[in-house]
């Protein structure tokens, strides 16, 4: 940099998955690297439109009102610019009103692309859209004598629009075609607008031409015109708007016009330098050419006299390239596909370790992208719903990043606090220029924070779906916490009604937590056995879960409700089912066992020690569950002391106790 300040500059954009907002956003990238400037996208991306294509018309977009509050969020920049490309944002906006969106961020200097405005501190640039259409009606009604022509206009509310149906509308008056409301359909920009050119031909199935407001739109009219059995360019005329990649390939080659909107993304940046210097800029509007090609009925003569041999050839190497580059992207975006199933499936495993949660996103990350990333989050969950007032909130939070390859995660009571003033770029700007993409991370009506990522224009849709995923991942981790916080309350509760349960116990025959038999259902058993049993050989096991107070102590009672039932499961799996096994106390169990066998004592141990192995190996606990056995022989008959034999056998148990570890907790490796 030579010692020269560098210079961030905003830009808030929408329509990413249309062609002209791509090539803006193209020149903005090329003149930023070009005079190393800092450039930050905020995409006001909406679901609908990114799905339908996929999915049908009927995608529902409930939740897309999110997607415009995160312009607010780059007043929390510190950028010493903005570019406002109003026309592909405005329309989805409930408030569609250029001058109060714009007087939020006009403080520094502004350029408002595709729109017209007069504000201080703020100009605008926008194509030439009245004389593209004319040149385009003028065309089809003095070269091709055609009269019966439709429009298929952009949204409602958007200034390129409204400017292109108006030259249609004196176009047609001004030949004497008067046209009327019904020769007009309202479409979004979009390639899906097959319904309203459907409804167009039903109303007028004599028409010659079909005007569309830009080339994604002529798309559907080729499409319907196919279903319909028309012919384009022999049947009827259609028209376009941009010269978009696909123009000069459709079948026929779509007649269209060449806005340059590379070349209006480079002069935003070079009049924001040349004001940020003190220079003043004029507004002005950026020329437009007409293509004439096939689907106006041109022939292709006329074609190759409207772009030169030489430009064709031009036009021929930037498809190949292009055509190789869209291959690759293909290949790359179905490996990333499968990287969203792995992502979320990871970040679930570290729901109750929120530090690591965090940190995973970024290791998770720099698996398929080395560029620099930061998460931002809200101090907590902020809950807007449609219809609701929005406010920007003051504080943001920086959970965790990746720069140059190093990760960092912060614990929540550590993380540096971003305000207006302890800006965005303070914490993301280093030696090299960089262009970040801001993504809003929400879920339903439940927002989070802003994903940034250092990528390229072709990844947009990648990070896109990633940030999607990311905001359920939040959403879970947030009610994993809520959870966790019940169930902390839930074993408080549970510690004063302990005394409760444990005489509710005995009213009852098993004990709820291993479904085991308690004390009362024990003795019925063995007073059962006595009175049905002659004289035979037996053992009385007295065990015990060891330190069940340290497990729950460390880890909380839920995990020492999971230590007793697991005792419970493993002395009833090396027992038989004739044999009377009961829960008698918090970690205490006991057995009556009638065996010939001399060598049972020595058989069980190993089976419990066995057991006890097999589970500490597989359980995934920071602790092992271990079993102390104390064990008595002798012969069971009508009037044995059950008690006697019971203290017999516990007095052994606490023989063997001292044998237990110091401590359950496992080492960590």
């Amino acid at each position: 940099m030579n010692g020269k300040k560098r210079y961030s500059i905003a830009v808030l954009i929408g329509g990413v998955h249309t062609f002209f907002p791509q090539r803006i956003i193209a020149g903005i990238q090329d003149a930023a690297r070009e005079l190393d400037v800092n450039v930050c996208f905020f995409l006001g991306t909406q679901t609908k439109v990114f799905f339908q294509n996929m999915l049908g018309e009927d995608v529902g977009n409930v939740y897309d009102y999110q997607f415009n509050t995160i312009y607010d969020y780059s007043l929390l920049g510190g950028f010493d610019g903005i570019i406002i490309n109003y026309g592909t944002l405005g329309v989805y906006l409930e408030d569609n009103n250029l001058d109060r969106f714009v007087r939020k961020y006009h403080s520094i200097p502004t350029i408002v692309l595709t729109e017209t405005i007069s504000l201080p501190n703020c100009h605008y640039l926008i194509s030439d859209n009245y004389q593209g259409i004319w040149s385009i009606m003028e065309h089809l009604i003095e070269k091709h004598g055609y009269r019966k022509i439709l429009h298929v206009s952009g949204p409602e509310g958007n200034t390129d629009a409204a400017e292109r149906k108006q030259a249609y509308l004196d176009a047609m008056n001004h030949y004497g075609l008067s046209p009327d409301d019904s020769m007009i359909a309202l479409g979004d920009y979009s390639e899906f607008v097959d319904q309203q050119v459907n409804q167009l031909l039903d109303l007028h199935p004599d028409a010659e031409a079909i005007v569309f407001a830009n080339d994604e739109m002529a798309m559907a009219g080729y499409r319907v015109c196919a279903q319909r059995g028309l012919k384009v360019g022999k049947d009827i005329a259609i028209t376009g708007y941009d010269d978009c990649r696909m123009s000069r390939n459709m079948v026929p080659p779509l007649t269209t016009i060449s806005q340059d909107g590379f070349s209006l993304g480079r002069q935003a940046i070079l009049d924001l330098l040349k004001r940020f210097h003190g220079e003043t800029v004029p507004s002005r509007r950026f020329p437009v050419q007409f293509i004439p090609r096939g689907s106006c009925g041109c022939s292709a003569r006329e074609e190759v006299e409207a772009d030169t041999i030489s430009s064709l050839r031009l036009e021929r190497d930037a498809l190949h390239t292009e055509l190789s580059r869209m291959q690759q992207h293909s290949l790359d975006f179905q490996r990333k596909s499968w990287f969203v199933s792995y992502f979320a499936r990871d970040l679930n495993n570290y729901v109750n370790d929120e530090p690591q949660f965090f940190r995973q996103i970024m290791e998770d990350l720099h698996r398929i992208h080395r560029g620099n990333m930061f998460l931002f989050l809200l101090k907590s969950p902020l809950y807007y719903s449609a219809g609701d007032s929005w406010t920007l909130p003051e504080v943001l939070h920086l959970a965790c990043y990746q720069q140059n390859d190093t990760i960092v995660s912060y614990y929540p009571y550590d993380r540096p606090v971003i305000t207006r003033e302890q800006n965005i770029m303070q914490y993301i700007n280093d030696e090299t220029a960089r262009q970040y993409t801001f993504f809003l991370l929400f879920s339903s009506e439940k927002q989070y924070g802003l994903l940034a990522c250092d990528i390229e224009q072709s990844d947009f849709p990648f990070f896109y779906l990633i940030s999607l995923q990311l905001g359920l991942s939040l959403r879970y981790l947030e009610i994993t916490k809520i959870e966790a916080a019940h169930v902390l309350e839930m074993s408080r509760s549970m510690e004063l009604m302990r005394e409760q349960n444990r005489v509710l116990d005995l009213i009852s025959g098993y004990d709820e937590l291993t479904g085991l038999l308690n004390l009362r259902g024990f003795t019925e058993k063995v007073k059962a056995l006595q009175a049905n049993t002659a004289s035979r050989k037996a053992y009385m096991i007295y065990a015990d879960l060891d330190h069940l107070k340290e497990i729950n102590d460390n880890w909380g009672h839920p995990e020492g409700n999971y230590a007793i039932r697991s005792a419970g499961q493993i002395l009833k799996k090396c027992l038989r089912d004739s044999d009377i096994l009961a829960r008698v106390g918090g970690d205490e169990f006991i057995a009556l066992v009638l065996s010939d066998a001399d060598s049972f004592e020595h058989i069980f141990r190993k089976r419990v020690q066995l057991a006890c192995q097999e589970l500490n190996e597989s359980s995934g606990k920071p602790f092992y569950v271990e079993i102390s056995v104390g064990l008595v022989h002798f012969t069971f008959h009508t009037n044995t002391d059950i008690q006697t034999i019971l203290s017999k056998a516990d007095h052994s148990l606490y023989s063997f106790k001292k044998f237990r570890r110091a401590s359950i907790r496992k080492e960590i490796i």
